[in-house]
């Protein structure tokens, strides 16, 4: 019988972990080495970062130490939302799995951290889940609750436009499985395309608070949203001509005075 516990995340999600609890999963068949000498087999539970391409390896290198596959704790893979639901071209930079609807303002889904996501690749913060990511968490679930339970089907475009966003941190986010609560705490419809809502959403690991954070949105057609941001693009650039001209002038002049003074001196 197993007597002891190895979390295996992605190799980007945990780097700098010295942790014979948490390992990145590169770490592992040392590990194994080490577990095999002392005679004890480990029960290995997948975490954030590994998921069926990763688990395969895991299962690999069980394999080649002439160990049962069944090691490998059968810990449920949550599928990802589809990547369209939070504004995202690449799968793996969905954060969100499993969301569903608990009550009329009640949503829950499980954190989802794929090893490839574009700002683990890009950000090194140790062992724990960084800021960023959470941030982006609150930012999609935020999408992912308009786009499937607020808007009504519309071959209208429409476009999210950001208010406000804030975020809590209560303590570190390790790369391990974790709850997401979502609740929306104000809806107001203008029209057939126009919402606007605010949502918190919790992060709990172990039904611990890890995180918290809010959003406020407003959706609108896509038209509307192209006339404003065109509208603010003009007045923003003859703004800026505006402060930037006498300076260019200055510096044109200034370089057109030294080159007569040149020719003059010559």
């Amino acid at each position: 019988m197993p007597e002891n516990v190895i979390f295996v995340v992605g190799d980007n999600l945990a780097s700098r972990s010295h942790s014979v609890d948490l390992v990145p999963l590169s770490r592992l068949e040392a590990l194994l080495d080490g577990e095999l000498t002392s005679g004890s087999l480990p029960v290995i539970v997948p975490g954030q970062g590994v998921e069926e391409y990763e688990r395969e390896i895991l299962r690999g290198a069980l394999r080649r130490y002439g160990l049962p596959e069944s090691l490998l704790a059968d810990v449920p893979l949550p599928a990802p939302i589809y990547h369209s639901e939070v504004h995202k071209r690449n799968p793996d930079n969905v954060l969100i799995a499993g969301l569903r609807r608990i009550s009329d303002d009640q949503f829950e889904a499980v954190l989802r951290v794929s090893d490839r996501q574009e700002m683990v690749l890009d950000h090194t913060t140790g062992s724990h889940i960084a800021g960023m990511v959470i941030t982006e968490v609150v930012r999609q679930i935020s999408l992912a609750v308009g786009e499937r339970y607020l808007l009504t089907p519309s071959r209208t475009p429409r476009r999210f436009i950001l208010n406000s966003l804030q975020t809590s941190f209560h303590k570190f986010l390790l790369p391990l499985p974790a709850r997401l609560e979502y609740t929306l705490e104000e809806v107001k419809h203008k029209g057939l395309n126009r919402v606007r809502f605010v949502g918190r959403c919790d992060v709990l690991q172990t039904n611990v608070l890890a995180a918290s954070g809010s959003m406020d949105l407003v959706v609108m057609d896509e038209s509307r949203a192209d006339e404003i941001e065109a509208r603010q693009i003009h007045e923003m650039t003859h703004a800026l001509a505006e402060l930037q001209l006498p300076k260019l002038q200055e510096t044109e002049e200034y370089a057109a005075r030294t080159a007569l003074s040149r020719t003059a001196a010559s």
